[in-house]
């Protein structure tokens, strides 16, 4: 079973993508989003001193392992935190995988990044398939089937055709 199985892909949201995720991707999400910027852990903070019943101050004396843990085991978050998690596993160590796809489709990145002054436009689903089959030859297929679940999560307006074009049996 993948990821892709697990979810409805045309309701797919950054908390469901999170749901979904096993314990090991959970730690390795939490883990990238402690090593980002302080934006993105100050809301894992207040998600963590809400979900322990600790003050702020209280989740920033924890050890870096038990906050990990703790964000990956009792954090429900929310859409912004869930988003945050899944785009700090992908920056953290998956930019090859993020830089093939975005090179494929032509769209401008800085280390799987899109950059800041390029709102891509909807991807029809004919360039979607070659780069997902031009990704899944290079990449473990649940990191690309997470990947491109979470694209459709984060962007549903970039990435909407995805939903046809990974439910088909040629690109699965």
């Amino acid at each position: 079973m993948t990821i892709l199985s697990d979810l409805t892909l045309d309701e797919c949201t950054p908390v469901r993508v999170w749901a979904a995720l096993d314990p090991e991707t959970r730690r390795l999400a939490a883990r990238a989003l402690w090593a980002s910027d302080s934006e993105m852990r100050e809301q894992a903070v207040q998600a963590l001193a809400s979900a322990l019943n600790f003050r702020p101050a209280g989740v920033r004396k924890l050890s870096p392992d038990r906050r990990i843990d703790y964000l990956a085991r009792r954090v429900r978050p929310d859409d912004a935190l869930a988003s945050s998690l899944l785009m700090a596993l992908h920056l953290g160590g998956r930019q090859a995988l993020l830089t093939t796809f975005l090179d494929e489709l032509g769209i401008p990145n800085e280390d799987g990044l899109i950059d800041a002054d390029v709102k891509p436009k909807p991807v029809e689903a004919d360039r979607l398939a070659a780069a997902i089959t031009a990704i899944r030859e290079r990449f473990p297929a649940d990191d690309v089937d997470l990947y491109l679940v979470s694209l459709l999560a984060l962007d549903p307006d970039t990435w909407g055709a995805m939903v046809d074009v990974v439910t088909s049996p040629a690109t699965t």
